[in-house]
């Protein structure tokens, strides 16, 4: 699978950042009930983190992927 740095979008700025150096991936669960943090995928060059959480205010991308 290849997974592009798409980086995300600064939820004060609107500005992109990160872009080729870091993907963010929201996913379809929540970090937890009634939280502003959401679940994604985050990863780097160095690490993956597939239980990251971030608030909801990101822009990041979303992978749509069928069962």
């Amino acid at each position: 699978m290849l997974s592009i740095a798409t980086g995300y979008r600064h939820r004060e700025s609107g500005a992109l950042t990160n872009v080729g150096t870091e993907g963010d991936v929201w996913s379809s669960s929540s970090a937890y009930a009634g939280s502003l943090l959401a679940g994604n995928l985050y990863f780097n060059s160095g690490n993956v983190d597939p239980l990251h959480n971030t608030l909801r205010a990101y822009g990041l991308s979303v992978r749509c992927v069928r069962n």
